[in-house]
């Protein structure tokens, strides 16, 4: 796994920009849940525009481009050359980031008006509802891609208990030796907190049943909970959470604000035309985390290989490595446009290797829908 993430490295850093956030920003947890999506007129394509960035202008990356290694994708014999058709969902934004913001806060029993965060940029539109210094409870949101919003309230967040010792070294002055707070306190059920999150969830737009929320972490340190939002019936990328600490006090609750607006049916292509597609970042996107879990793996098309390659740091740079596809998983894929804009698309988990991080997921729409925009890299945007 190590190697894959190596080498994944060289390949995240040569992603356009929104797609580099959606990588980073993933978290790996397993839910499950349900979704009412809106309808609009179906579209005419192309009309799903990502971004290529345009190295032979960027002086940029032009050294760190002679030192990767090439990963050459190649269909195993069982990937299919069937093609097919699939839905495209645009994830609409409604209203105004700071009337979402003061409806969830009503919620959440945080008081005032929403404002633009302090750390403002129009590539990540923050706002906030309460306090930003952490001073108190408050609610962030990103106005853009799924709208993800998070709740956090610092009164669940014990300081930790430092002691002032003398320095190690031998000379006048000291340092500090801080340890956690011991844990301790009341804290809700799992079936308790299934409930609560159940509850929480659809009043702020999320509606789904106790059963279908999942039990993160239960300890003696807090209870973690999440659920998916399903497209028809498919698990998707776009998950909700909530955990409380001993006390109990609710710690932090995260969700999203925008609406699954279905555009229309396309073609898609098949998994073996799909490989190639592996070699470019811009056509990867992100799946429910439950795909990478090890009680929901299964490998139903075809046979796999071990990852090529030794050790770790046993590549060569500029070596080309063959990578075998011999499995693939059919699935709703979320992607970022170039404007910032997430859409959820047909597309498959391709995997070339038994460990659980050997795949990758692209989507599959035939080209014609995808519109392929030049972006040149600035500095200070590697």
């Amino acid at each position: 796994m190590k190697r894959l993430f190596g080498l994944a490295v060289a390949g995240i850093r040569q992603t356009p920009w929104p797609l580099r956030m959606m990588a980073l920003g993933m978290v790996a947890t397993i839910t499950f849940g349900v979704v009412l999506s809106a309808n609009a007129p179906e579209r005419v394509p192309p009309f799903l525009v990502l971004a290529s960035n345009s190295y032979e202008e960027s002086e940029l990356m032009a050294d760190e481009s002679m030192m990767a290694i090439e990963l050459d994708y190649q269909a195993g014999e069982a990937l299919s050359d069937e093609p097919g058709s699939g839905s495209v969902y645009r994830l609409s934004l409604e209203g105004s980031p700071e009337v979402v913001l003061e409806q969830l806060g009503k919620t959440f029993g945080i008081l005032g008006s929403a404002q633009e965060s302090a750390y403002f940029d129009p590539r990540w539109p923050g706002y906030v509802l309460g306090p930003e210094d952490w001073s108190g409870p408050s609610l962030m949101l990103n106005w853009q891609g799924t709208g993800s919003w998070y709740y956090s309230n610092p009164a669940a967040y014990q300081d930790p208990v430092c002691d002032q010792v003398a320095s190690e070294d031998g000379e006048e002055g000291f340092t500090y030796e801080c340890e956690n707070s011991a844990a301790g306190g009341k804290l809700p059920s799992a079936e308790e907190a299934k409930k609560s999150a159940a509850e929480t969830f659809s009043a702020t737009g999320f509606t789904v049943s106790p059963e279908d929320i999942h039990v993160l972490v239960n300890d003696e340190w807090g209870v973690g909970v999440s659920a998916t939002v399903e497209v028809e019936g498919i698990p998707t990328a776009m998950e909700w959470s909530m955990f409380w600490a001993p006390g109990p006090v609710l710690a932090s609750v995260a969700g999203h604000a925008a609406i699954p607006v279905k555009e229309g049916t396309f073609d898609t292509i098949s998994p073996r035309d799909a490989v190639p597609r592996l070699a470019s970042g811009m056509w990867w996107g992100a799946v429910a985390a439950s795909y990478y879990a090890e009680d929901e793996l299964s490998h139903g098309q075809g046979a796999l290989e071990e990852f090529p390659g030794g050790e770790e740091g046993e590549f060569q740079p500029g070596e080309v490595i063959e990578v075998v596809v011999g499995d693939f998983e059919q699935t709703l894929v979320m992607m970022w446009d170039v404007n910032g804009a997430a859409w959820i698309v047909p597309g498959y988990i391709l995997r070339f290797g038994e460990a659980l991080w050997d795949s990758a997921a692209v989507t599959s729409l035939e080209d014609r829908v995808v519109e392929i925009e030049t972006v040149t890299l600035e500095a200070g945007m590697e």
